[in-house]
């Protein structure tokens, strides 16, 4: 039997699709890229078996057991959701983490930072549920992320508020519309070395508003990727032929908004006028882009969603990095009605 606690982190290049359930998809797939050589972040996974570990030793997973049965046959209302939502991440965030997980986690940051020749490397710190991308239930969007994390104390309040994602009002009602037990999911937490990004968006390795598999989307803007996931820009396009690499198409469009890295976290700011209508990358810089997305692509066998940040403190071409990969699981994605209604009523 392992040593308790010895399951607790795993670095991102030992990371694959044999313990998917233990990193989640997005640190198995991050992991996957790594070790064909693709540029991924260094990073580590905080592993489902420590908030499996830490919802028994605290006793949150009987809390909310007990706190359910105050709704029999489940969550009504909206007004249900966000009830049992608070009652469950209010009790995370007020228990907080073990001190020997406390240690486990700060180990491995200290060896992050070491890695990155610095002392406390700031940290991208992203959600890995194993019930995203299931076939039958997307949960993409559903949980936290947290850009330009730094200090160990810091890391700890973002990784308890991962954990706590799992029970947003939304993602609860998107586990009971999928007939997914409130509790059946778990949770890893990702945490890479923070890229300074010039520019970020999105690869889709089929054009998802044609479904064409013979094309690659590239999206982007100015700062950090959700500027463009987020939609608060209209980014620059690139249509490459996925066989040739060739540019087809290029639409480089005014950007007024980009979210930038600040001392702690992220912020929105306008761009300034004379960058607005400059392309947030170069005809090398997508093509290359394409290229890596094209790997990616023959790596997994499917269509995806890959998240590309270009470092403003790399040369041109030795700049790109992959944060994440994800499938298409549909090109053209409409929700039912009850999924946009309840998406409404939740967000008030």
């Amino acid at each position: 039997m392992a040593e308790k606690g010895s399951n607790w982190i795993i670095w991102l290049e030992e990371c694959g699709m044999e313990n998917r359930r233990f990193v989640g998809s997005k640190n198995a797939n991050l992991g996957e890229m790594l070790r064909r050589g693709l540029p991924v972040p260094a990073g580590f996974a905080i592993t489902t078996e420590m908030y499996t570990e830490y919802m028994a030793q605290t006793g949150i997973g009987m809390e909310i057991e007990r706190y359910l049965d105050k709704f029999p046959g489940g969550p009504k209302t909206p007004k249900d959701y966000k009830e049992i939502s608070k009652f469950v991440i209010d009790i995370i965030l007020l228990k907080g983490i073990p001190e020997e997980m406390q240690h486990a986690i700060s180990s491995a940051y200290s060896e992050l930072s070491k890695k990155c020749f610095t002392i406390e490397i700031p940290v991208a710190v992203r959600s890995s549920s194993i019930s995203e991308d299931l076939p039958t239930a997307s949960f993409a969007g559903q949980y936290e992320s947290f850009l330009n994390i730094k200090g160990k104390d810091v890391l700890f309040d973002k990784v308890m508020r991962c954990w706590a994602s799992m029970f947003s009002a939304r993602s609860i009602f998107y586990h009971i519309n999928k007939n997914l037990p409130i509790l059946s999911s778990s949770m890893s937490v990702g945490v890479q070395r923070m890229v300074m990004a010039s520019s970020s968006g999105v690869c889709f390795t089929a054009h998802p508003g044609l479904g064409d598999d013979t094309k690659i989307l590239l999206e982007g803007s100015w700062g950090v990727g959700e500027s463009v996931v987020q939609g608060i820009v209209i980014p620059d396009r690139f249509v490459i032929d996925k066989e040739t690499l060739r540019i087809e198409e290029k639409e480089i469009n005014r950007k007024l908004k980009q979210i930038v890295i600040r001392p702690t976290g992220t912020e929105e700011q306008d761009i300034p006028e004379d960058k607005q209508t400059l392309p947030c990358l170069s005809d090398e810089e997508a093509v290359k882009i394409a290229e890596f997305g094209k790997a990616v692509e023959n790596l997994f066998g499917i269509p995806l969603d890959i998240e590309w940040t270009l470092d403003e403190a790399s040369p041109s071409l030795k700049n790109i990095f992959l944060v994440q990969a994800r499938p298409i699981t549909k090109l053209v994605k409409k929700k039912d009605g009850i999924e946009r209604i309840l998406d409404m009523m939740l967000s008030r």
